[in-house]
């Protein structure tokens, strides 16, 4: 069977790019040398849109704007094409070529207009329409008089969800939320768009610091998520073989970790160097702790306790 869960697919994407940057630099740093502010991002002022659509259906959109004019939007074999109208005309512009690919569509076009910008999403992939996820999602920007757009592609990735709008149509951001991060790809005038950016979710700042289990055997620091990177951990043995390494982790909820993405940098994998992934969580309960490894399922318990060392 060919269908696959896409959202699944683009954690593991994203969790995998973030493991190649976010283990090549290592560090003993404790709270004070890694720590972020665990702080609500600042909301943004929006436009909301003024379009409203008047034809939709799997391969075609119409859009109609403030002023009355008219976008028409269509997948055809080569990929996406564009064409307007004004409104007290029934003549519609030359087609114009928005994205060209050979590969199939996705179910239906997201457009919406603010004033004179228009912004769409679209996804492409060779059995899309049967469940699977997009190989190429789009993001497509048209201000003025709507005669040029400019698009963004990505890869193998959900289509953007949401568009948002702001300093009056000279600003659009594309937003992708999910437990783990907030994803977003930028459009300004002027200058088009910029590189995708992503801003993690920080873990609790209960966890960050350096941890020492109470049977001597290892020691953890955890640091907090930095731009563009996860929180991570580094786990090092205090006895028997040597042990050292890092991995992802990131928040079950407020106060639980799972790990992932472990990479060994000294010695050998030695027991709980690393901890099996998705059998085992960290938690804690306050500031001071105890943190405690967990083994989780259906009879969990306790297997390495520790204090806080710094």
């Amino acid at each position: 069977m060919r269908t696959k869960s896409a959202a699944a697919l683009a954690v593991a994407v994203l969790m995998l790019g973030a493991a190649v940057g976010g283990c090549a630099e290592q560090s003993d740093k404790g709270p004070s040398g890694s720590s972020a502010k665990h702080t609500k991002s600042h909301r943004e002022a929006e436009d909301k849109p003024d379009s409203r659509v008047v034809e939709d259906d799997d391969d075609h959109t119409v859009l109609e704007l403030s002023d009355g004019r008219q976008v028409s939007l269509r997948f055809t074999r080569r990929g996406l094409e564009a064409r307007h109208r004004d409104a007290s005309d029934d003549a519609w512009s030359a087609r114009k070529e928005v994205y060209e690919t050979g590969t199939k569509p996705c179910h239906g076009i997201r457009a919406k207009a603010y004033r004179d910008t228009v912004w769409l999403t679209a996804g492409f992939g060779t059995y899309c329409r049967d469940g699977e996820e997009p190989q190429e999602v789009i993001a497509a920007v048209a201000t003025g008089d709507l005669s040029s757009w400019t698009t963004s592609t990505t890869k193998h990735s959900l289509v953007w969800p949401k568009a948002r709008i702001r300093d009056g149509g000279a600003r659009v951001d594309f937003v992708r939320r999910s437990w783990l991060m907030t994803t977003t790809l930028t459009w300004r005038k002027g200058s088009g768009f910029a590189g995708v950016a992503t801003e993690y979710k920080p873990i609790h700042p209960w966890f960050v610091g350096r941890w020492r289990a109470t049977d001597g055997s290892q020691q953890l620091t955890f640091h907090q998520v930095e731009p563009g990177r996860f929180a991570r951990v580094v786990i090092e043995s205090l006895t028997g073989p040597r042990c050292k390494g890092s991995a992802i982790v990131t928040g079950i909820d407020q106060y639980d970790l799972s790990m992932s993405n472990f990479k060994l940098d000294q010695g050998t994998r030695t027991v709980n160097c690393p901890p099996e992934e998705l059998k085992y969580s960290f938690d804690v309960k306050s500031s001071d702790g105890p943190l405690r490894l967990r083994k989780i399922g259906n009879h969990p318990k306790t297997v390495l306790t520790y204090e806080r060392a710094g």
